[in-house]
């Protein structure tokens, strides 16, 4: 069987649609929105963080990292410090709220994408997980800043 990059990126398309629905889900029974989900995993695995550098991981535009920062805050999963290495730096650290409701949040979405992924053996996760970074790296390198 034939396949075209055009084929390729279009089921990346479709999957990834899917996994978004399927994690919006799980997030709206935590209050949460997706982009919400994403900007608080990221601080929590990566932080603490400066709204530049969070944009920067996630790809969003300035306008939506600062909408998803102030819901946040708002909701008290997160909290805002200056910078040690540079006063004039605020940087963006999770709450233990925010901690605890990322934890559940990302422990159902573990379940649902083990139930999603569960035909695929060990060796077929990790190369999918390879090449999928391999993509990332690209699509970061084409994102114009």
């Amino acid at each position: 069987m034939e396949c075209s990059e055009a084929q390729v990126a279009l089921s990346l398309l479709k999957n990834g649609l899917f996994i978004q629905r399927t994690l919006n889900q799980v997030c709206q029974e935590f209050g949460l929105g997706i982009n919400q989900f994403c900007a608080l995993s990221e601080i929590i695995s990566r932080g603490p963080l400066s709204q530049k550098e969070l944009c920067e991981r996630l790809l969003f535009e300035k306008s939506n990292i600062s909408k998803i920062v102030k819901a946040l805050l708002q909701k008290k999963l997160i909290t805002v410090a200056t910078s040690p290495a540079d006063r004039r730096l605020t940087l963006l650290i999770e709450t233990a709220q925010g901690y605890e409701l990322w934890k559940g949040c990302l422990q159902n979405f573990h379940s649902l994408s083990r139930e999603i992924l569960s035909g695929l053996a060990g060796g077929e996760l990790l190369k999918a997980a390879e090449l999928l970074a391999e993509l990332e790296q690209k699509f970061r390198s084409m994102t114009i800043k």
